[in-house]
């Protein structure tokens, strides 16, 4: 077996190579640039949000179940019917999250943190709604999706108007602590 002069030194000095220590300094400083700066989660809003959902999933499902009469034959809606009320719903709905996302982010200028979540919130949001355009493509239980797709744009609008309430009350406390200030 054939070796090379650079292994044969580090065998034959190996004592010499155990016996130094590195630099405690070092350590540290790795230690260091491991530290990430840690992200506030904002328990009491995401929990909100959450109840909000449920809240309104929740009534859907009871409303569904409330206005389903076992001795009366479901009555089918025409697809194209289904369609315009979902296209209405959705630009009404649109046009109102737009202007409330503006004030929100305005308002929330100052709190990135609360911002991204909300991002995060509507994308997950948004998936939820891309699935139900594909059902709604399959032409399967073409009522209930369009129903399903109005209360995304239902939910997302309840979200935004919660958040403005909550920001507008910490901008209210605000502007009354400086008054107390002066």
């Amino acid at each position: 077996m054939k070796t090379d002069s650079l292994e044969d030194f580090i065998r034959s000095n190996k004592e010499a190579f155990d016996e130094l220590e590195p630099d405690p300094r070092l350590w540290e400083g790795i230690q260091s640039s491991l530290k990430q700066p840690s992200k506030k989660i904002m328990l009491p809003f995401l929990l909100k949000i959450s109840t909000v959902a449920a809240i309104f999933i929740a009534g859907y499902f009871f409303s569904m179940l409330v206005n389903t009469r076992p001795d009366a034959a479901p009555v089918a809606q025409a697809p194209s019917e289904s369609i315009r009320v979902l296209n209405e719903a959705k630009a009404y709905y649109t046009q109102q999250i737009d202007e409330r996302s503006q004030l929100v982010f305005q308002l929330a200028s100052d709190k990135p943190e609360l911002t991204e979540d909300l991002k995060h919130e509507f994308e997950a949001l948004d998936a939820l709604y891309i699935s139900l355009e594909k059902d709604l493509g399959d032409e399967v239980a073409t009522e209930t999706v369009v129903e399903a797709m109005i209360q995304h744009y239902r939910i997302k609008l309840e979200l935004l108007e919660d958040m403005l309430m909550q920001l507008q009350a910490a901008s209210g406390d605000k502007e009354k602590e400086a008054s107390h200030v002066l």
